[in-house]
């Protein structure tokens, strides 16, 4: 429940605790959330589980009704296999099949074969139009009933058309198109009341599905060979006419062409420039060698090295000179044949220098001629480049003429091409679809199918469930499980009370019994378990345990709130303490009833001032609980509920009692709760499961919150696990077995306590 600032803070005040805002709960990121949501929903399945399976077995009788009631219909099959392009009989394009890498390829085929102009066509070969009663048989009773009041025929048309025209509408209805995934194959279908209709009528789409195939490629041919015997007639006097324009142009400005493309000017000029590359590179290597030759003595030029007449000479002076150094050893360089042998090395050194200077004067000319030889092919070119640009002036109208011919004369290819290409095709009676299975006569019936109408009853059926629980649960705005109001209030849930069992329903028919009688004369039964956990939940309530004074209350008579003070005051005084239960309700009463005492004396005229607390009480009723009744029903509860003496009368009871245990009126509707609320210690709010709407418990809480009143929290009472669907198993003491107390002592009505002595009276002092 959202609450502003204010009330966080009166709630804060008044211990009591909200859900954190990052609470699993509220976020829905428990560990376990998925096991919560399946067992919740298993739960409310249990639940309404006589809904749903009334719900469901009415669908499945409607599912029988209405498959017996079902007219019976056969189903007949034909397979086609539809390919790309059809079986090339001779190398030539398809114009009227679609290329392979259409995407809409398939989907057009299944277009046509759900065509209009199929169906008549299907109605003209099986002559439906002339067999009086075949599209009756389609139609049911409710069928000719809507044809009769909503068909009108149109004035002054024939009975053979308005017959033709339910044939036509009868195959398109009755066609199913199936094409198989990953493959080129189509099971064509078509069902009808009749076996043998349906067979001939199955067999028919496909033949004349493949006969119109056919008709439409054979007319696209004939119209695309006319087509292209006009353009190529019209392409054809157009490229005479360029060509003639070509040559006439050639002629008059005198423009030769080598292969029709490349001018004798340009074709010299490009062959001069190419002799002028190999000269200019012949020219610059001569130049390098020169070069090289003109550096140095010549000595290590290749053609030098390369030379053998030099190479016999520097060996043959290699060896005179040896022989010259060695003869020196023993004869002095003047002798004779010393001379001798220097002047022979002297003629070897001229010989060699004469043969050097030779190869470095042939190196010079060829340098110079490849000089000369570039020069003049430079010449050359410049001449022919003022020949070439007046011939590209002059060409530029011959080019724009040649690309037009060029042009004229592709289109009249391709052309030629096509027509011969559509003309084969023509002729060749190839198709791309194919009868693969005829389609034979269904020997039973294909609708309608029992286990699938049964299959389908129960998923409406279980769906429409689902829709009634979803509503009925939206529209249940009451607290069924205990974690709602933890959730909704942000009080901690300190018991729950389950419901009495039938046994104790029955028991209740009988004069004296209450749940109280149950509770406290059977200290083993589920019951009292859960209100000695609520005992218990109270005594870890506050930091000093249990509270001197409290207050138990409820959004709204009936409750079961004066139960839970009886029982509270019961269980408390099971523990040996003194407790004083104060019936606060002075509205309508109803402790005295559960007690069974005289109400003529007790709240009211103690606060009235007319009889004094002692006098009004009742000593040892339960487990020597003490009681005080609300007395004689007054004027206005509220102004002595408010009123100075309730203060003192619970300043004094908490003085000599341990507890003080108040049962409040409701809280809407009436000031005394919230009044009681603001003097008390500690109150529990009890919440009466499947019956207590959230709007009101929650306006209850705030004005709780406005008295400042502290709710230590809430009691779920009268809690039926069975009917939530949740498996929560309130049962206490079951699984102990009956009869062990745990060395408890068994208390009735006017007992003494488990201390051994009598509660005292209030004005003992």
């Amino acid at each position: 429940m959202a609450l502003d600032d204010s009330h966080s803070e009166r709630a804060i005040a008044s211990g009591r605790r909200y859900p954190a805002v990052y609470d699993d709960r509220m976020t829905g990121f428990d560990e376990n959330g998925s096991a919560s949501i399946f067992i919740k929903y298993c739960g409310l399945l249990v639940k309404y589980r006589t809904v749903v399976a009334a719900i469901c077995v009415s669908a499945i009788l409607c599912g029988f009704v209405v498959t017996f009631l079902m007219p019976r219909v056969y189903t007949a099959s034909t397979t086609i296999q539809i390919d790309r392009e059809a079986a090339k009989v001779v190398r030539t394009q398809d114009a009227m099949v679609e290329k392979s890498d259409d995407p809409q390829f398939y989907t057009t085929q299944y277009e046509l074969l759900k065509s209009r102009a199929l169906a008549e066509r299907v109605v003209s070969s099986l002559s439906l139009a002339d067999k009086k009663g075949v599209t009756d048989i389609e139609l049911s009773i409710v069928g000719r009933l809507f044809q009769g009041l909503f068909e009108r025929q149109e004035e002054g048309e024939p009975d053979y058309v308005r017959r033709r025209r339910q044939a036509v509408d009868l195959v398109m209805r009755g066609l199913v198109v199936q094409p198989v995934a990953m493959s080129r194959i189509v099971k064509v279908s078509f069902s009808s009341r009749s076996s043998a209709l349906a067979q001939q009528i199955s067999a028919a789409i496909a033949e004349n599905f493949v006969a119109m195939t056919l008709d439409r490629r054979y007319s696209a041919s004939a119209y695309a060979r006319t087509f292209l015997e006009e353009k190529l007639q019209q392409v054809k006097l157009k490229l005479e006419d360029s060509e003639k324009q070509v040559v006439a142009y050639a002629q008059r400005e005198g423009i030769v062409n080598v292969d029709d493309k490349i001018s004798i000017a340009a074709a010299n000029l490009k062959s001069l420039n190419d002799s002028l590359g190999m000269a200019m590179a012949q020219r610059i290597k001569e130049e390098q060698l020169w070069m090289q030759a003109q550096s140095g003595t010549g000595v290590g030029l290749p053609q030098v090295l390369d030379d053998k007449n030099i190479q016999r000479a520097r060996e043959r002076r290699t060896e005179l000179m040896a022989d010259y150094q060695d003869k020196l050893r023993v004869m002095k360089p003047d002798f004779p044949e010393m001379k001798q042998l220097r002047a022979q090395i002297v003629e070897y050194d001229r010989q060699i220098k004469e043969q050097v200077d030779f190869i470095r004067q042939a190196i010079k000319a060829r340098y110079e001629a490849s000089r000369d030889q570039e020069t003049s092919f430079a010449k050359r070119i410049e001449t022919l480049k003022v020949d070439a640009l007046d011939l590209r002036d002059r060409s530029i109208q011959y080019n724009i003429l040649q690309r037009e011919v060029d042009t004229n004369r592709s289109l009249y290819d391709g052309l030629l091409q096509q027509y011969k290409e559509v003309g084969v095709t023509g002729a060749i009676g190839t198709n791309n679809v194919s009868v693969i299975d005829r389609a034979e006569r269904p020997k039973s019936p294909s609708s309608p199918k029992l286990l699938l109408n049964l299959s389908l009853a129960v998923f409406f059926g279980l769906l429409a469930s689902a829709a009634t629980i979803a509503v009925r649960e939206f529209l249940d705005d009451t607290f069924k499980v205990p974690e709602e109001i933890e959730e909704a209030l942000g009080l901690t849930v300190l018991g729950v009370i389950p419901l009495a069992s039938r046994d104790a329903e029955k028991s209740r028919e009988k004069p004296g019994y209450s749940v109280a009688t149950e509770v406290i004369g059977d200290p083993l039964s589920p019951m009292a378990e859960a209100y000695r956990s609520l005992r218990t939940s109270l005594q870890f309530s506050t930091a000093t345990g249990v509270p001197k004074t409290l207050l138990v209350t409820s959004s709204q008579p009936g409750e079961g709130k004066s139960t839970t003070s009886v029982c509270i005051a019961a269980n408390f005084a099971q523990l040996g303490m003194q407790v004083l239960l104060i019936d606060a309700d002075m509205r309508k009463p109803s402790l005295h009833e559960i007690l069974a005492v005289d109400n003529s004396v007790g709240l009211a005229n103690v606060l009235t001032g007319s009889l004094d607390a002692s006098e009004a009480v009742s000593e040892n009723l339960i487990f020597g609980v003490t009681f005080m009744a609300s007395g004689p029903v007054p004027l206005n509860p509220a102004e002595l509920l408010a009123g100075p003496r309730f203060g003192s009368l619970l300043a004094m009871a908490r003085e000599k009692f341990d507890i003080v245990v108040i049962d409040g009126p409701p809280v809407v509707g009436l000031a005394d709760a919230p009044l009681l609320g603001s003097l008390v210690e500690g109150a529990v709010f009890v919440v009466d499961s499947m019956r207590t709407r959230r709007r009101v418990v929650r306006a209850a809480v705030k004005r709780l919150d406005f008295a400042r009143t502290r709710i230590l929290g809430g009691l779920l009472n009268k809690f039926d696990a069975k009917n939530v669907g949740h498996s929560y198993g309130y049962g206490y003491g079951d699984a102990y077995g009956q009869g062990h107390a745990y060395g408890s002592e068994y208390f009735g009505y006017g007992s003494k306590s488990a201390t051994g002595g009598s509660i005292p009276s209030l004005m003992e002092q």
